[in-house]
Formats: structure tokens, sequence, C-alpha cells
């Protein structure tokens, strides 16, 4: 099988032999022996020959054995030839398949079965050394006995070529597929001395089907292609020229394809019938399936068939007649796979549509999570309408009907992503180990929502916050909500959306989601700042002190804003300021509005903050000189207030008095904290501010960039964390929770957990107690390290 076929002469091949012979005789050399194949030619001794060591074949029948180890398979020694092992397994089968060596595909169809075990195994995934069933088993103990055939098969050595004619000779290939594999046979038909036609084997190819399901016409074309590419290669190693080299296939799409314009089919068509028309081009014509050699290399043959089957080895008869009949098919046009076009039509949904994928794929053409709701409580009321009259509902929403839509958008949406998921909790088995919500400990509620199980249960908090709704961050309403999220936060950050969000729903990959949410967010692209590289500094000691809430502040101002005088045709407007007080400590913010500037007005600011917050012992600012004015004033009150006062309690009072710290002149980096205070306020008053406010309007707006900014986690959040969902923020040092939560349950009203007064006050204390430590411990790593500013 390795010797490859060759157009030999036989006179030239005489001359050449006596020429040799002579040159010897000039050197008083004797030649002794020669041989050769053609029978026109005297040999010296006829019989078998074999050669050194390996090559092995029959001078008179001219045909070589195919058991032999250079012809079949590698050579083997006594240890090699042992029995079919007690155990079979991929390594064993794969090992065995491998042995067997045929590069010109003589017996391809005795070894397709082989390629389809093999395939059939790596899509069971078993691994190397695990048995295989029984049925595969039974298959290749087949297919191993019948290679014992292989010894009663011959390969002639030499093609008949005789005339040394190149017209004489022809190739002609077939091809042709099944639904689990396709092949190509090439035949080489001769005009031998006494003016006869004759065919054989030369060469063949075949593969198995894809995995992926392909239809008949494409593994047709499949196998046209592998058809080409053989015929192109022995065209080169023969030199036959294209004119004498014939494809046929009893495919009439195929033919169609191939006889069509290519840029009519689609890529997958078009692509193959290009290649085809490259290597051979257009010498395609039609054969009757019985008689097609390559049906048998589509669909396998056992050796014991196929070593007397003389279809495979010699062609179809007609290939020995001197004149043979070239058809291309009767009416061989196709519409099959061409080139789609884009029409507009009207598509009528029909009545076994799935209701629940058809309303899941809708939730792309939504552009905010409450337009969503808002279009279910509508479709659910339209539904009620028309089952009764009765049910006719106004047109208003109640905070039930929205809850209830999005629990039915979520329920879509879990169905949609975890199927596989909500069906093992239904059958009570558990997820698979191989699902992503295996750390997760899932489970589903009574209205069919699945959920985090977390370690939370004993946990005084809301439902949603303990066990949250599980959303995959590839669905459509999972953006929508980390939208809504970005939007109620006053398009706040990754942390400050994220612990939002956490609120209520386990997004799996929600800090990417957010992230991608905020990149895409047009407003927040615009105002995004440039980076500073200013040196950090030491931090005072007032930052890293614990102590109660704004018992040591910063403040400063902010603006000037424009503010309504009132609402009305040609009102005025008038210039306001915000007055913004920060907490050295936790970071609790303050917000205050103010008219103006001047000291007066800050004095009156002051007095309402120290109304609502606690006095302060030590305040840091700028050199202002509205707060250089107060700082005066304060200290003015503080001597007048003396000569009136006993002297004892003027002594308690001096050791309660406020210190007023300022920062050195042009060194707004002294003042970063509330520097950084003006920088959030700006950056949600930036994407909010649509048109000028009212006085009242504008301090509504304040409060709520304040609850906003007093809910920002002090400590980065473990998005992975599913343990520690209530993370600690500048609130819960002033009110026991971050602002713009869900609110907590109210312990006074709890039954198992009625606390007494006393109880309740020790039970507060230490919360604040351990948040301060927890406050203290996340500092050490926030700032252990010294960066740079970003700004």
């Amino acid at each position: 099988m390795t010797d490859k076929p060759a157009l030999s002469r036989s006179a030239a091949s005489c001359e050449m032999v006596d020429s040799q012979k002579s040159r010897i005789a000039l050197q008083n050399r004797h030649c002794r022996r020669r041989h050769a194949e053609h029978r026109g030619h005297d040999n010296n001794k006829s019989g078998p020959i074999r050669e050194k060591r390996t090559q092995c074949w029959h001078s008179v029948a001219g045909s070589l054995p195919a058991d032999e180890p250079c012809v079949n398979q590698p050579a083997r020694t006594d240890r090699d030839r042992r029995e079919v092992p007690l155990t079979i397994t991929k390594r064993s089968i794969l090992a065995e398949i491998q042995r067997l060596f045929d590069p010109l595909g003589w017996i391809a169809p005795a070894l397709l079965p082989g390629k389809l075990i093999i395939q059939r195994l790596w899509l069971k995934r078993l691994t190397w050394d695990e048995e295989v069933d029984s049925e595969t088993k039974r298959d290749w103990l087949e297919m191993r006995n019948n290679l014992n055939y292989l010894k009663e098969i011959k390969i002639p050595r030499w093609l008949l070529i005789t005339s040394g004619v190149i017209e004489d000779v022809s190739i002609h290939g077939f091809c042709d597929a099944s639904t689990i594999a396709y092949g190509a046979v090439a035949y080489l038909r001769v005009k031998t001395y006494n003016n006869e036609y004759k065919s054989m084997l030369i060469a063949a190819r075949t593969r198995v089907a894809p995995v992926k399901p392909v239809s008949l016409p494409r593994l047709e074309l499949c196998g046209a292609v592998l058809l080409s590419n053989l015929l192109k290669h022995i065209s080169c190693a023969t030199r036959i020229p294209r004119k004498q080299i014939f494809a046929w296939t009893d495919s009439t799409i195929v033919l169609s394809w191939l006889t069509g314009d290519p840029t009519r089919w689609q890529t997958f068509v078009r692509n193959r019938v290009v290649t085809v028309l490259d290597n051979i081009g257009n010498a395609w014509y039609h054969v009757q399936s019985q008689d097609n050699p390559a049906d048998i290399a589509s669909r396998g043959m056992l050796l014991s068939d196929l070593k007397e089957f003389s279809l495979w080895w010699n062609g179809p008869k007609w290939l020995t007649h001197e004149e043979i009949l070239m058809s291309r098919g009767d009416n061989i046009s196709t519409d099959l796979e061409l080139r789609r076009t884009i029409i507009n039509t009207n598509i009528k949904m029909d009545n076994n549509h799935n209701e629940g994928n058809y309303i899941h794929n809708q939730f792309e053409n939504f552009n905010n999570l409450m337009e969503l709701q808002r279009t279910i409580v509508y479709c659910k009321k339209f539904l009620n309408f028309k089952r009764s009259s009765d049910n006719i509902s106004t047109k208003c929403f109640s905070p039930l009907e929205l809850t209830e839509a999005l629990e039915t958008c979520v329920r879509l949406a879990q169905h949609n992503d975890f199927e596989h998921e909500i069906h093992d909790l239904l059958q009570g088995t558990g997820v698979s180990n191989r699902s992503v919500l295996k750390n997760l400990n899932p489970y589903l509620d009574k209205k069919g929502l699945l959920r985090v199980g977390g370690r939370l249960r004993n946990a005084e908090m809301e439902n949603d916050a303990k066990y949250p709704m599980i959303i995959s961050h590839k669905n459509p309403i999972a953006t929508l909500i980390v939208s809504d999220a970005h939007l109620k936060t006053l398009h706040g950050g990754l942390q400050l959306t994220m612990n939002f969000v956490r609120s209520r729903f386990w997004i799996i990959r929600v800090k990417s989601l957010i992230s991608a949410t905020i990149h895409k967010c047009l407003i927040c692209a615009k105002q995004k700042a440039k980076v500073r590289h200013q040196l950090m500094g030491d931090l005072p000691a007032a930052r890293v002190t614990p102590t109660r809430p704004f018992l040591h502040s910063g403040v400063d101002f902010a603006g000037p804003l424009q503010i309504l005088v009132s609402r009305g045709r040609g009102m005025k407007c008038t210039k306001g300021y915000i007055c913004i007080f920060i907490c050295m400590s936790t970071k609790a913010i303050h917000l205050e509005l103010v008219g103006d500037l001047s000291t007066e007005s800050f004095l009156g600011c002051f007095r309402r903050f120290v109304a609502r917050r606690g006095r302060c012992s030590h305040i840091w600012s700028d050199q202002g000189t509205n707060f250089v004015g107060a700082s005066k004033e304060l200290a003015k009150m503080w001597q007048e207030a003396k000569l009136s006062i006993p002297e004892d309690l003027i002594n308690i009072l001096a050791e309660d008095g406020t210190h007023w710290h300022f920062n050195p002149p042009y060194s707004p980096n002294f003042g970063g904290l509330w520097e950084a205070g003006v920088k959030s306020i700006k950056y949600h008053l930036r994407r909010i501010l649509d048109r000028t406010l009212t006085f009242e309007e504008m301090s509504t707006t304040l409060c709520q960039i304040e609850a906003c900014l007093n809910s920002r986690p002090l400590c980065p959040i473990d998005h992975n964390d599913i343990d520690n969902l209530n993370v600690l923020t500048p609130g819960h040092f002033l009110i026991g929770e971050a602002p713009i939560n869900v609110p907590e349950p109210d312990l006074s009203q709890s039954h198992r957990h009625a606390l007494r007064a006393g109880a309740a006050v020790r039970c507060g204390r230490l919360a604040r107690t351990r948040a301060c430590c927890r406050r203290v411990r996340a500092g050490r790593h926030e700032h252990g390290a010294r960066g740079r500013c970003t700004d």
C-alpha cells in the first residue's frame, strides 16, 4: 500500500534493462538475476520472491497480500499478538484501531465502523480506562474478528498500462453520503494491449458525519469536496490531465449546485462549490445508486463481505465498456440552499405558541423596569376584564400590583434560564454540581420563585433581603433591574448600586453587569472626571478616632445654584448655596440650603445643624470669610455668656465648647473629606437637575441626595459573599440602617422577640459599638496604603 501506482512503459523498460546490463559488463561484472512484473518480459526466476525484511509480492499474480506488516499494519512481535483484553476500554479500542495502516483507503468500508465507534465513545464522554457498554463492545469485537480476512485480500500492483499513450488512461471518481458518513473512491480505467478496457481501485477516503445534525444534501456536497480533493491529488501524482478526469454522484441536488452560479447559494454551499470547481472543474455526471461504489464507503461493510465485492474493487461494469453513456441528469434545477432575502411579512401567532417564552422575549423591548411592570399590570387588568366585565378596576396602580408584576417577570426569567435547576428542586434532588447555583443553596418559595438559601434565617431582616431572588446576568430583566437601581440611587457608583440591588435580588456576576451599565450610561460618561495624581497625606486624628456622628465635623459651601422664587410665569431666579456638614469619623453627611454666604446665614444654618445632629466639639473648614466671621461670633457669644454664668458651670461648659480649626490658605488638599463630599453632591445634581427648582424643591432634592450619600457602603462589598448582605453605611450610625434600603421590621411589635426598654437601649448601644469596631477594622484596610489622589 505504500507503493504509488506508476505509468510504466514496457518497451522503454526493456531498453533500460539491456543498457544497464551492458554497462555492468564493461566493468567486469555480471547481472545474475533480474525480475519484471510485466508478463511480456523474461524473468530469470519465477515464483514468489521476498525482498529483504519486509516487502512481498507474487510475480505471477502481480498482487500484494494485504496481511503483510508493511501493507496494512505495523510489524508485530509475538508479544504483541495477544488475546482480546478482558476489559475493553476506550484506550484499548483506540490503540487497536490506530494499528491499522491504510493510507490509500483500499479497505476503507471495513474501517468505517471503527471510526464510528471512536465518535460514539467521545460522545459518551467515557474516561480512558472506563469499560465500554455492551453494544459498543459487540460492534468492536465483530469488526476485530473480521480483520482476519485481510490475508485473503490481494492488491494488484501493476496498472495494466502497456501502450504508453496517455490518452488511453482516464480516472473516474464516485462520491456518496449517508446519515452516518460520506466517502469518495477513485478508479483507473485503462486500455490494455489487446484493446480491452479494464478498471481497478486506486484510492478511497471516508469521513464520519459531524455530530451536529446536517442535512443529507449538504453531506452529499461534503462527499463531492472530498472526491475533488482526492482526484486532484491523483492527477498531480500521475500527471493525468484534467480533461481525462470524470466525477460521478447520484445526488441531483449536488449536480444542480455544481452547475449553477455559486453566488446564488448560501455560504455553506457556495464555499464548497467553489472548492470543487477549482479542483477538477465541472466534469460531473449522474450515476445510478446501484452502480455507485461510494455507497459502500458511506455505509460501511464487513471485511468478510468486502473481499468478494466486485463493485468495490473494480467499479461498475460499464467502466469496462468501450463507450460510456454520460448524463448530467434530467431537470436538475433546485431552489434548496438559495441565498435568503429579507421579506417583511405579517405573522399570525399560533394558538399552541408558548405564552411564557413569548412574554419573556418581549423584555428586550422595554427601556426601564417600571415601564415593564406597568405593561404587565395592564395586561392582567385586560385579561380580568375579558373574563368578567365586573372586574373593572381603576387606572391607578397599587404597590401590590407592581410587586406581583415584577415577581411574574422574575418567574418567567428564572424558568427560561434555570429550567434544569427548577426541575431538580421540584424533584427534591437538589441542583447539580455543575450548576452555577450550587454555592447559593437555592430553594423555591410558595410563589415558585427561585431564591438564595444562605445562612441568614435567624436575621431580623425583610424576607427579600434575607432570601434574594436569583436572576441570571444574561437575562434582559437583569439589565433593567440594574439600570433602575442606578437611576434610583441618582446615578450611583458601583458599590451604592450593588447595595441597592442586593436588597431584593441576587444577580449572577452582578459586579460586571453594574460596571457595564454605568459604562453605557451617557450621563455618567459625560460627567466622568479626569484622574489626578496627588500623593495622599496623613489622616488627622479625628478621621481615625471612633466617636459619635458629627462630634468632629467638617464644613464647606458649594454653589451657587439657580433657585426660583416661586412657580409661575416670569418668576425671577436667585442664587442659593449648599452648606455641607460631614462627620470626620463616620463620613455621614448633613446638607442645608442657604440663601447667601453671609455670616448670619451660616449661623442660622449651624444652629439648625446642631439642633438636629447634636453639638460639635471640633469643626474644620477653610478660611472663608463667613467661617471666620462665624468663629468670631461664636467666640464673642461665649465671652458674653461667661459673665452671667457661675464659675463652676463655666468650667464645665469650657470643656464642651466648640473649637474651630482653619486650614492653611490655598490648601484645598487639607479638606479632602468635605471636598469629596462636594464632588459626590455635584455628581448626583448634574444627573437629575433638568430644570430650575424652587427653594422647597431644592431642599427636598438635597434631602434625597443626603439619604443616598448616607447609604453608601463604608467597606467594599464582596459580591460573592451570600452571608453578609447587610453592609455598613453612615446611616447605620445615624438611624441604625441605610436610609434608602427596605425598612427593617419593628421589634417592638414582635411577640417572639419582645424587648424591654432598657434592653432595647443596651442592644442599640451594643450595635453602635460593633459598627464602630467594623468601621475601624475596615479603615485599616482602606487607608493602610498610601496611594495617589484621583480627584
